[in-house]
């Protein structure tokens, strides 16, 4: 499809000129001089998605920039032909898999780049390297250090462990403190961010290990918090290994994957009634290290 690469580059110049606009693919069909079954045909061969899903994420990307300027989401969601807050959040759920509060903890929000050919293919076109497994777990029940953060601070999940290098004494005394208090049965800690206010800019986190003996839960202080992980489905992906100083970028871009290829190609879609996670078992202590992130899927409709 080499000899459509240039009509199709000039096809996403046009989108990104006009991207507040209303585009009809039939519009762009006609510009590039094809009839629009062929158009989107090719379009389709040549990016790996339909043209119009294309338009929509596309918006969705420039509004979800503007809106990390502070701008407020009625306002951004009418400049992208989105009539309402809640039509933006639908057709944000409906293109990715999951809500625009998702992508704005986990995901760094920088101003679209340019299009490519290239770019569009990698990045739209459902190509993604991770293996994932599916699995369906129990509930169990974690307890840790509990605190509240502004996004400008730690703005997702993929800069926890960059936030832990900022506090490496603290993270050390927190651990033991929690290892020596409850004692859990099996090693590893979890590290998890909820109850997000977006209005606010802010989340919770927690640093944690299992809790498995009731008869703790005096032991439980006041900074701490004791949280339920509710069982079900869910997509498990396993970051490359990498040295302690890679391992903070090799986070976000695992997280990148999931949510910017994965999510949306896949059959499934983020399960907003529980909560995503990050679990570091032992080979969190080695040299290279790595870690799992467990993220709650339900089928798509």
């Amino acid at each position: 499809m080499l000899e459509y690469d240039a009509m199709i580059q000039s096809v996403l110049d046009a989108i990104d000129g006009k991207i507040t606009e209303n585009i009809r693919v039939d519009d762009l069909a006609r510009a590039a001089e094809y009839s629009t079954y062929h158009f989107c045909r090719v379009f389709q061969a040549v990016t790996g998605t339909p043209a119009s899903a294309y338009v929509t994420r596309r918006k969705l990307e420039h509004a979800l920039y503007d809106l990390s300027q502070d701008r407020k989401v009625v306002d951004v969601a009418m400049d992208y032909g989105f009539e309402t807050h809640a039509g933006f959040t639908k057709a944000f759920k409906k293109c990715f898999g999951y809500p625009p509060s998702l992508h704005r903890l986990h995901m760094p929000v920088i101003p679209p780049g340019r299009a490519t050919v290239e770019s569009v293919k990698q990045k739209y076109g459902g190509i993604y390297r991770m293996q994932v497994q599916i699995k369906e777990i129990k509930p169990f029940t974690i307890v840790g250090v509990y605190s509240r953060h502004s996004l400008p601070n730690v703005k997702r999940s993929a800069d926890i462990p960059a936030y832990w290098n900022t506090i490496a004494m603290d993270y050390a005394k927190y651990l033991t403190q929690l290892y020596d208090t409850f004692a859990p049965a099996k090693h590893g800690e979890y590290g998890l961010c909820f109850d997000v206010d977006e209005k606010a800019g802010a989340f919770s986190y927690m640093l944690a290990v299992g809790f498995d003996d009731g008869a703790d839960e005096a032991k439980i202080e006041k900074d701490m918090r004791k949280v339920e992980i509710a069982g079900g489905l869910y997509a498990v992906f396993t970051t490359p290994k990498g040295s302690s100083d890679e391992y903070p970028q090799l986070v976000a871009d695992t997280w990148e994957e999931i949510l910017t290829k994965w999510l949306p190609a896949s059959q499934y879609e983020y399960d907003e009634a529980r909560l995503d996670f990050e679990a570091y078992d032992e080979r969190d202590h080695e040299d290279p290290v790595q870690m799992d992130i467990y993220v709650p899927v339900k089928m798509k409709k």
